[in-house]
């Protein structure tokens, strides 16, 4: 009774170990076979957890995470970068309340899509852009043909319903992202032209949803749709429809998740819609 007392102990140890951030791996690709499935046993699937250059956990992660301060601070940081490369590679302008301002794109004037306001579902007779039409943000007249994520995915000015940063939910202190408010089956279009690089079905955190990668570095990332609409190696153009919004995944309620990365690395998505939105009451 004493070796199994002393057995269970050290598989315990062993295991709570492993847990620790100064025993964990580097990144999530050095994980041995039998951490994979400790991770597994765990509800965890690999592309769950996301890490840092420097090994850090900042997203799905097993064991406890850095303190919000901290994590709070590299997010600025990196924002700051963001920020300083928009106005001086692709000609964003400053303006005096902080927001960012795109350079302008000259579109062809063609007919008017009309989009759900307020969160209300899709009512237009005009049929949603779909992806592989290199012409959506021509027809789309909430969308600019960019390359550079810019504007609501929703195509309206929807209230935020939860900020990018320090949050305490699900056992996560930070949200890499923003949640905006949308009833069921809402249509979700591209902000900017890329590769649709993955998509996720009934993943535990994030629902059905997608990442699509943009120019310079850019990607953006969706979760807890009702319905996807493209598929991994779709090449969307800015304005096209990508899915519907719904409550899949972790989520307190119906609403889009919506996420945008620069070089791998989770940024404030605030710089990348439209000025003037929200929060919902």
């Amino acid at each position: 009774m004493a070796l199994c007392s002393v057995g269970i102990f050290c598989a315990v140890a062993a295991r709570a170990g492993f847990l620790q951030p100064t025993a964990f791996p580097r990144t999530v690709d050095d994980l041995s076979f039998v951490d994979r499935l400790l991770l597994k046993s765990d509800g965890y699937e690999q592309f769950e957890s996301e890490y840092d250059d420097n090994g850090n956990c900042i997203s799905g992660c097993a064991y406890a995470m850095p303190k919000w301060e901290d994590e709070l601070a590299t997010a600025e940081r990196r924002n700051r970068i963001a920020r300083q490369e928009l106005i001086s590679e692709y000609g964003y302008t400053e303006n005096a309340d902080g927001t960012l301002t795109p350079p302008p794109v000259t579109t062809p004037n063609l007919p008017y899509v009309e989009f759900p306001d307020h969160g209300q579902p899709y009512t237009s007779p005009y049929n949603p852009p779909t992806a592989n039409d290199s012409n959506c943000a021509n027809r789309n007249s909430s969308f600019a043909n960019r390359d550079i994520p810019y504007g609501n995915p929703l195509g309206y000015m929807a209230c935020i319903s939860s900020k990018y940063g320090p949050r305490n939910l699900f056992g996560r202190k930070f949200h890499y992202g923003m949640d905006f408010h949308a009833v069921i089956n809402t249509p979700v279009y591209a902000p900017a032209n890329g590769t649709v690089k993955t998509v996720f079905n009934m993943n535990k955190t994030c629902g059905n949803g997608l990442i699509i990668e943009h120019g310079g570095g850019y990607a953006t990332k969706y979760c807890h749709f009702n319905s996807v609409a493209v598929s991994r190696g779709d090449r969307v153009s800015a304005g096209c429809m990508i899915g519907y919004t719904g409550n899949t995944g972790q989520s307190t309620g119906p609403h889009l998740h919506y996420a945008v990365l620069r070089g791998g690395e989770h940024i404030d998505p605030i710089d990348f819609i439209e000025p003037g939105h929200r929060m919902c009451r």
